[in-house]
């Protein structure tokens, strides 16, 4: 059974912990995919931390609508949206995903979704905890090993280089079942992680992310660069998404049209700089980027495992910081 803790009960025998994860992964996997469904909503009500946020009476359409807006429009659940640097859905990140699927024998109805989707790559770990539960159920103890090995080095590989950030990224966005499921997902995964690094006979792996351009080296760089750098998570280190964008123009009060994020990022800087508020809108986003670091640091100091995976965030947002301190002096300098 799931419970409020995502930390399972120590007297559970490998089987038994293998199935429960199985289980876990499949329910969190459907909720990102599927959002809360009249299937799923029995299950939710007996774990406090969701069934408090979930709204009485259970409205279906309203919960699809919250699940469209929160996962079509503003935090995109996808791998290579924020590991690629191209800030593209699918490419290298997605192939990548879809090679440990096959190598784990995993098949995915991609359908109407990217592979590196998080509700398939939750769908890929529970998967391989059935796999490890009926492995000891037959006391294969060779083939159990394999799935834990499977299950680390994907997690390494894949899931835990984009985790946290993307649990940052939906806190910000005021939806408090989400908010609770992602919380309660990074919680349980970490869970799980701790106890399978306990095995030493794999390498433990860092996180590394791409070379973010030379915004201030290059002549050519205009406000939608600027732009698109804030745009891709891993240079900029985090995820601006639509509400986030919404609320700096109130902020600043100025118009930002329409389009993608990236040109109604670049029509708001350029109304900035237009009504000579291009300075206080840049600090504001600044703002944006201590609210991810203060998390990024609450969960390394909470997480410590996590270390290895956060630090490359760290370095971006820092890295981030002090671009647009430079832009701002340059503008006011000018």
């Amino acid at each position: 059974m799931v419970t409020s803790n995502p930390s399972f009960p120590i007297n559970l025998g490998p089987q038994e912990l293998a199935l429960a994860r199985h289980l876990t992964y499949d329910l969190l996997g459907k909720l990102y995919l599927e959002g809360v469904t009249a299937v799923t909503l029995p299950t939710l009500q007996i774990i406090p931390s969701l069934a408090q946020t979930i709204t009485r009476p259970f409205n279906h359409d309203e919960s699809a609508a919250s699940h469209q807006e929160l996962f079509s429009f503003n935090v995109f659940p996808y791998e290579s949206i924020f590991l690629d640097g191209s800030g593209l859905l699918g490419g290298p990140a997605a192939d990548a995903v879809l090679r440990s699927y096959q190598a784990a024998g995993f098949i995915v109805d991609a359908g109407s979704t990217s592979p590196d989707h998080i509700g398939h790559e939750l769908g890929l770990l529970s998967h391989l905890c059935a796999a490890e539960a009926d492995a000891w159920e037959d006391n294969l103890t060779a083939a159990a090993d394999r799935m834990r090995h499977l299950q680390r080095n994907f997690l390494q590989s894949h899931l835990l280089r984009w985790l946290v950030p993307f649990v940052v990224a939906i806190k910000q966005q005021e939806r408090p079942f989400y908010t609770a499921l992602a919380q309660l997902s990074l919680d349980f995964i970490y869970d799980h992680w701790q106890e399978i690094t306990t095995d030493a006979s794999l390498p433990l792996m860092g996180n590394s992310l791409p070379e973010p351009p030379d915004l201030l080296g290059d002549e050519k760089t205009g406000l939608k660069e600027i732009a698109t750098y804030l745009i891709t998570p891993p240079y900029s280190g985090l995820f601006l998404s639509r509400n986030d964008i919404t609320r700096l123009t109130r902020s600043q009060d100025i118009p930002h049209g329409f389009g993608d994020r990236t040109q109604i990022l670049t029509n708001l800087l350029r109304g900035a700089a237009q009504f000579e508020a291009l300075p206080n809108l840049l600090s504001d986003v600044q703002e944006l980027l201590r609210v991810y670091q203060n998390e990024y640091t609450k969960a390394t100091r909470e997480m410590r495992g996590l270390t290895r995976f956060i630090a490359a965030w760290q370095a971006q947002i820092a890295e981030t910081d002090q671009l647009l301190t430079q832009i701002k002096q340059q503008i006011e300098s000018a």
